[in-house]
Order: C-alpha cells, then structure tokens, then sequence
C-alpha cells in the first residue's frame, strides 16, 4: 500500500504567497524535518510559486545547503536565472524513468530533493513516489539474504568527447557530466566517490562502483532499499513498461512495451553486460536474476504513490528513504528540481 507524502496547503499556512510560505518553513522546520522522516515526502500544493526563481527561495528555506554539482546519468539542464534549479530530466516523453533515490551509487547521495512543478502535464507525466524502507520490509527473506551477502556492482559506459551516443539508450558524453575535458579533474572527482575509472578507445570512459543493496536510515534506523537496480539493470525497463501499459492502456504505451520487449530480447544475446550502457550485476561479478528484477519491481509498484502534478505544486522528498520516478506523456511538462549535499 502506498504512502501518501504529508500534504501542507494555504489553510494551514494562512496564504498562498511565496513570502508566507517560506516563513512558513522556516517557523516550522522541525515539524517539516519530522514529517518528511515519517511519511518520506511533504508536498506544498495550492501556493502561488509560478517562476523558477520562487522555487529556489522555497527550497533553500526547506534547506539551504543546495548543490549544482551532478554524477547522475539523467541529462539536464540548469534553468536560466536561478543557481540551483535544473530541469528534472531531458530524456524524451515517451521513455520511462524507473524508481530511484537519487545518485544511490554515490557515497554522497543528496539527502533531500525538492521538485516543482512550472508547466503541469495534460496527459501522464505522473511523478512516483515509493518508500523504499517499505520494499526492504517486503522483501523476500531468501532474496534479500543473497543481496546482502552479495552486494551489488554498477557498471555505466560513456562516450567519449563529441563522440555520439549508439542509440537511444547511450549515456551522454562524459564531458557533459563532469563539465570537463580533463582527464585528471574526472579522475580526482571518482577518488573522491569511490568510483573506478576505466578508460577505453576513443576516450570512452567506463565508471564502475560497488555498495550494499541496503542503507540503514541515519535519523530513522529503518533499513532502506538503496541502489538503482531497478534501473539500471537491462531487464528492467521491459518489466517497467509492462506495467505502465497496463496502467496507461493506450496503443502508444503497448507500442512502446512490445519495442522493449524485443529490444531487451536482442541486447541479452548480442552486447556483453560491462559493455552496455548501464548495468548491475551482484559485487563478485555473478549476474543477478531476472526474477529477482521482477520481484523489486512488483514491491515498489505495491508501494507507489501517482503524484498528478497541478502548477505550482512542490514536493519534499527525503532522498534516504523515498525514491522518485517519471510516467512517459505527451504535450507540455515542465518540472524542476534542486538537491542538497
């Protein structure tokens, strides 16, 4: 069953202005901090935050230690005018983005995320939400012992400097991550987050980086689901789509389904797991299986909340117990984000 975020609205604050708001928070910061830490996300619905630079001023207030500094894989772009907003994702409507807690992979993931919602989506473009300490509860014991004994391995493959990416579902070249051509700054940057730098031909850059399945939730003590298996993994967006299709129920999303079907088909028989743009596989280099995919997926699912975005909407999202994701649409939709350290 899904957790709904705690939901703060004009009512309780006594306006919809942005002042108001951010006095709000300000004064209530514990009160937010706490239940954040319970339900995993607060949720600032029906206030008049309708520029990107009203965001900012929103999120700083939930927490001022904002970071512009991104590792993760999904592209973006920092919004014109402001020092921390960026755009959550530039990837194409119709790709899905599955459950995450942001940069899992990194030994400093942000602890909190904050989205914003400037043009509110007509059809899809939901955001997700699951409280992954609830998947870890859920798991199956048998499963989460070979996870826990195992760990996991992330392998992701980069392209090289103005090199273009091998289809759709290629990284983006390094230099667009690390905002640098050097290769010392790329490899002084992974030291720092426990990653190892492969270099392969054509300046191609390969990042591969062990962790745990799990996290224990430092304010909380709750065990968390805390990697991208579900993402990163090359069975994953087959099993994903199969359920937004059902869900959707539209010929476009069956289209797309049957697309990753196949395509998921023809990439376990003809690329090898290191070379593939993204993969996970356990820590001693064994592959993990596919049913033990399927099993993630079906306990988030369980666990999802379907936030559909209204202009102006901000959500808190505590990025040690809550992940995040992105249903494919179509037409307009713009949402933003910022993240702490």
């Amino acid at each position: 069953m899904a957790t709904v975020p705690h939901i703060i609205t004009p009512s309780q604050v006594g306006s919809a202005e942005t002042e108001k708001l951010t006095d709000y928070i300000r004064k209530n910061s514990k009160n937010i901090e706490e239940s954040m830490t319970r339900k995993g996300a607060v949720l600032f619905r029906g206030f008049r935050i309708y520029e990107p630079t009203a965001f900012e001023s929103v999120a700083k207030q939930i927490d001022e230690d904002l970071k512009n500094d991104y590792l993760g894989t999904s592209p973006r772009n920092i919004v014109k005018g402001t020092d921390y907003v960026f755009s959550a994702s530039e990837l194409p409507p119709h790709f899905p983005i599955m459950q995450h807690c942001e940069m899992s992979f990194l030994p400093t993931a942000p602890r909190r995320l904050m989205f914003y919602c400037y043009v509110a989506p007509q059809t899809g473009g939901e955001t997700p939400v699951c409280d992954f300490r609830q998947v870890a509860k859920d798991m199956k014991p048998e499963i989460k012992k070979v996870f826990k004994e195992k760990g996991i391995k992330v392998i992701r493959n980069y392209a090289g400097p103005g090199q273009k990416a091998k289809g759709a579902f290629q990284l983006k070249p390094w230099e667009d991550m690390f905002q640098t051509t050097d290769k010392a700054i790329v490899e002084k940057k992974c030291a720092e987050n426990d990653i190892q730098v492969e270099w392969l031909e054509n300046d191609a850059l390969r990042l591969v980086s062990t962790q745990p399945a799990f996290k224990i939730h430092p304010v909380s003590g709750e065990e968390v689901w805390f990697n991208h298996l579900q993402v990163f993994h090359a069975a994953a967006a087959a099993i994903e789509y199969a359920k937004i299709a059902r869900r959707q129920m539209t010929l476009d999303a069956w289209k797309v389904n049957a697309f990753l079907q196949l395509l998921t088909l023809y990439k376990k028989f003809t690329e090898k797991p290191m070379d593939r743009a993204m993969h996970i596989c356990f820590a001693d280099d064994t592959e993990i299986p596919e049913s033990y995919i399927q099993h993630v997926q079906d306990l988030i699912w369980q666990h999802m909340y379907f936030l559909k975005w209204e202009k102006g909407d901000v959500i808190a999202i505590d990025n040690f117990s809550t992940a995040h994701g992105r249903m494919p649409f179509k037409g307009p939709r713009e949402i933003y984000v910022s993240w702490t350290s």
